[in-house]
């Protein structure tokens, strides 16, 4: 999900890494050029959807607007 407010934006992905850990990425920045991001290991999907909802409702509250965006999945088999 993307979120924006004139040139801040942030982008939260959810995954599942290697090791099959849940993680929560953020990504923060400008379009100057200045950015940052945090990783956050969750214990479930759902706890994963939880602290989306939460940074939904922080980021609304910052006068952030949800953006619609296009990310390709790629199909990777590492089994």
């Amino acid at each position: 999900m993307r979120w924006q407010k004139k040139n801040d934006y942030l982008v939260v992905r959810i995954y599942r890494d290697l090791v099959g850990d849940w993680v929560v990425t953020q990504c923060w920045g400008n379009n100057q050029g200045s950015s940052s991001f945090n990783h956050t290991l969750v214990n479930s999907y759902s706890d994963a959807l939880e602290l989306l909802r939460e940074i939904g409702r922080e980021q609304r509250q910052l006068g952030f607007r949800r953006k619609q965006g296009r990310e390709e999945q790629l199909g990777f088999d590492f089994s």
